[in-house]
């Protein structure tokens, strides 16, 4: 269920980004559609925010509980 609350927008304006690149907008659909997502890409391409995006989607504001965990190494 999408909550919808963050703006992609908004959030892109506020880090002075302009607008995604293609490998942020496959990510984007690619996670409309699956659970498991692995992102390859170069260094400094924007994989974090590629990342991110789609998870921003699914926190709800109004639940305070941890709502998402990231593992990285």
């Amino acid at each position: 269920m999408q909550h919808n609350h963050f703006s992609t927008d908004q959030v892109l304006s506020n880090l002075n980004i302009d607008e995604l690149n293609p490998m942020q907008l496959a990510s984007i659909e690619a996670a409309k559609n699956q659970n498991d997502l692995v992102l390859l890409s170069a260094t400094g391409s924007g994989k974090t925010l590629a990342f991110l995006l789609p998870i921003l989607q699914l926190l709800n504001p109004d639940n305070k509980e941890t709502q998402a965990m990231i593992i990285v190494p």
